[in-house]
């Protein structure tokens, strides 16, 4: 379920406007067991949680010091192999990563187009999520 960022102000609108007016106050004072605010994550919902955490966590260490281990090696190389040459990636920005293409001998670094390099982050981190999720216990 999606929640827009309209909805989420409104409802914090709401809820100021009555602790103003004193009615949540009132209301809670009413009952004679005040019930504590409690969330539950399923175990689906945690699960997802701890794969986008760990998958964002990898993505970050590819971009600022490339592959190292056999699981970041693994997921670099199927984009590689999806885009059939060698590539290079490094971070622009805080949000923003770039990719570059290496020629045939190995010398020269192509800086790709934004949107190629946009379609090859999004490919690495299927493949990332998908790594991990299998990975999981």
């Amino acid at each position: 379920m999606d929640i827009s960022t309209y909805q989420v102000s409104n409802v914090l609108r709401v809820y100021g406007n009555q602790l103003r007016q004193g009615r949540i106050s009132s209301q809670s004072n009413s009952g004679n067991q005040r019930v504590p605010d409690v969330v539950n994550l399923s175990t689906g919902n945690k699960k997802d949680a701890v794969i986008d955490k760990v998958s964002s966590d990898m993505l970050t260490q590819i971009a600022k010091n490339g592959p190292q281990n056999h699981d970041e090696k693994e997921v670099f190389e199927k984009l590689q192999d999806d885009y059939g040459q060698r590539l290079i990636m490094s971070r622009k920005n805080e949000n923003e990563f770039e990719f570059k293409a290496i020629d045939e001998t190995g010398s020269t670094a192509i800086e790709l187009p934004a949107e190629m390099s946009e379609t090859l982050l999004e490919n690495l981190k299927t493949h990332i999520r998908t790594t991990v999720s299998q990975n999981m216990i």
